[in-house]
């Protein structure tokens, strides 16, 4: 893959890739693993807090073993095209994951946490698979910034 990107090259790729990228953080979100796992080629790669899941099948097995009582929300920020071949192209963001209990809240509240779970370099690698466009063949999230929790201060 070639890690110079033209920024005409950049600009045309990014808004569909980001907008996957989007895709498959809000379906994350809202626990519809269907939808994300769509988004996967069927060889994916997915490196997910410090451990490789080869292939659907072990992003499904981890996905379904998240804890239930716990909502995740995450942000993604300064994507740009890092490399790009014209088969297979890779996109470097920041993600922030935010945690709190999954109960209800008082009066519809918003929920209160002390801060941000985590901070990551998130790099993914999309692949254009025939008939099914672009396909995210592997992610990698690597943690940049570990908070600390609100109990450590």
């Amino acid at each position: 893959m070639t890690a110079d990107v033209s920024i005409p090259d950049a600009a045309r790729l990014l808004p569909e890739l980001t907008q996957a990228l989007h895709r498959f953080f809000h379906a994350l979100d809202r626990r519809d693993y269907d939808a994300m796992l769509a988004l996967f080629a069927d060889d994916c790669r997915w490196l997910r807090q410090g451990r490789w899941l080869e292939g659907k099948p072990a992003v499904r097995a981890a996905l379904e073993a998240r804890a239930a009582d716990v909502e995740t929300r995450h942000v993604l920020t300064n994507a740009h095209v890092s490399a790009q071949d014209g088969t297979s192209a890779e996109v470097e963001a920041y993600m922030t994951a935010y945690r709190h209990p999954a109960a209800a809240q008082p009066d519809g509240a918003p929920p209160r946490i002390a801060g941000p779970l985590r901070f990551n370099l998130t790099t993914t690698v999309f692949r254009r698979d025939p008939g099914q466009g672009w396909r995210i063949a592997e992610q990698r999230m690597v943690t940049a910034f570990d908070f600390a929790s609100a109990s450590a201060e």
